[in-house]
């Protein structure tokens, strides 16, 4: 089976709780089980998750290689992957699957704890199986696990199949770019040198350098041989570059809902743009213009588009891009 992109993910049931209290954005990790604790509502959630239900949705080939454990959040998870027609491949294990408990207040901020359950213990003898997914498809997409107690199974393995893939887009977030690369740095670097495409907002570039993110796309271009890299800047829309050229593409103006998941369908734009051969400011565009999407639905899915829908140019009245 050949593909456009294979998604090496941790798979999270994201559970909200809606509470009429100020919360302070915080997040941290559980060694106790969460199950029991009441929600309003649950998702499908975990950043390559996301990614690969947008991808799905514009009409590419995709597949996510992950692990479940064998609990209700499973079945939820399974079925909800199927709902959205998300070909996965997960090894039947006993354990919790992952679980995000957040807390949302009325400030609308958001504290988050997680139970990584299974998600922190994928090995490479649990991917061995599908790796001929991973070194034909013509894409692989990655993006951080937990990592939490300790625990460095899937990222080892991550680092490991990124080195058999033919090209890699990678999204780190805050908990590579801020933690991990402090206490497991040669395995970032290792990721860092087998990435082609580098997805991340500026807070993350910052972190991952130390540099604001006009110097760090050129050190990092420079550094690791990156082929393009990303840098989202939310309402002011995004950087794009390469080691030829550089362009700030500006955000659409629409009617923000939520913004959960903003990023991730950037990265859905971004890599289809890619994958579909568009130029560099293309794919920022198309980036900015799956993020405007998204944000106008609650949830980080629903409001994801169609290839039809994100190529049409009726839309484009009510999506007219920041100046």
């Amino acid at each position: 089976m050949s593909l456009d992109v294979v998604g090496f993910a941790a798979i999270n049931e994201d559970r909200i709780r809606y509470v009429n209290k100020a919360v302070k954005e915080h997040e941290t990790f559980s060694p106790e089980p969460l199950g029991k604790l009441p929600y309003d509502e649950h998702f499908l959630g975990g950043s390559v998750v996301n990614t690969i239900v947008g991808l799905t949705r514009l009409g590419l080939k995709t597949a996510l290689i992950g692990k479940l454990g064998n609990d209700e959040s499973a079945k939820f998870l399974q079925a909800q992957l199927k709902k959205y027609k998300v070909k996965f491949f997960t090894p039947k294990v006993k354990g919790s699957s992952s679980i995000a408990y957040i807390l949302v207040g009325k400030n609308k901020q958001r504290s988050i704890r997680i139970n990584p359950g299974v998600n922190d213990t994928i090995t490479l003898s649990d991917v061995t199986p599908h790796i001929d997914l991973i070194k034909r498809a013509k894409l692989v997409h990655m993006a951080s696990f937990a990592c939490a107690f300790g625990r460095y199974y899937s990222l080892k393995t991550e680092a490991r199949l990124a080195k058999e893939a033919k090209k890699v887009s990678f999204s780190p977030g805050t908990l590579y770019c801020k933690y991990v690369r402090k206490t497991k740095p040669d395995l970032i670097n290792k990721l860092l040198q087998s990435t082609d495409i580098l997805i991340l907002n500026k807070e993350e570039i910052k972190a991952l350098t130390g540099r604001d993110y006009i110097k760090a796309t050129g050190k990092l271009i420079r550094e690791y041989g990156i082929e393009a890299i990303a840098v989202t800047l939310g309402e002011k829309g995004c950087i794009v570059a390469n080691r030829d050229e550089c362009h700030h593409v500006p955000a659409y103006r629409v009617r923000v809902i939520d913004t959960t998941g903003a990023g991730d369908a950037f990265t859905t734009g971004f890599l289809y743009g890619y994958l579909k051969k568009k130029s560099l400011k293309e794919c920022g565009q198309l980036g900015n213009k799956v993020a405007a999407f998204c944000i106008q639905e609650k949830g980080a899915i629903d409001g994801l588009p169609t290839s039809l829908k994100l190529m049409s140019k009726n839309c484009l009245h009510k999506m007219q891009p920041q100046l």
